[in-house]
């Protein structure tokens, strides 16, 4: 790179194209994820998304998602919109991120089968679209399986005396 008077970089050419080839390993691969989600039912979409290429993850009894949790996302992502100010963020105004619709995406080391974990929640949405939103986010093959878990009920979490 080399440097102006104003103390501002210019890349070259080749070092563009360097640039653009590391972008390029950002981009999405096709490859099915696990990881972790909220939903927002107002607008039928996903947010506070993390996560990775199922082939990558760690297995641990035999299944496979992203090693987050979504009480400590949560409250990193708290802790940052209180820092910014910023009032309008859900991570904001709501201390609380089992009062949130979430769920999380496994795959079974012996099926080889995607399933999707989430709340009584599932039953009062439109749970085509719902499908159809995790299919796209997380690269999911149609034949996923939903999983409803009290654990990811509205108001429900892990202990902290399993931890």
């Amino acid at each position: 790179m080399n440097k102006d008077d104003n103390n501002i970089l210019h890349t070259s050419a080749s070092e563009h194209r360097e640039l653009v080839e590391v972008m390029r390993g950002f981009m999405d691969n096709g490859k099915p994820k696990v990881g972790i989600f909220w939903y927002d039912i107002a607008d039928g979409s996903l947010f506070g998304v993390e996560k990775t290429d199922a082939e990558r993850a760690v297995f641990v009894n035999g299944k496979a998602t992203i090693n987050k949790l979504h009480k400590t996302y949560w409250q990193k992502q708290h802790h940052r919109a209180e820092a910014k100010g910023d009032t309008s963020s859900i991570f904001y105004s709501e201390h609380n991120y089992t009062m949130i619709p979430r769920g999380r995406i496994f795959l079974d080391e012996q099926t080889n089968r995607f399933y999707v974990c989430v709340g009584h929640w599932l039953n009062e949405i439109d749970q085509e679209h719902f499908r159809e939103v995790l299919e796209d986010e997380f690269n999911l093959p149609e034949d996923f399986d939903l999983v409803i878990d009290h654990h990811w009920d509205l108001g429900h979490g892990w202990s902290e005396e399993l931890f």
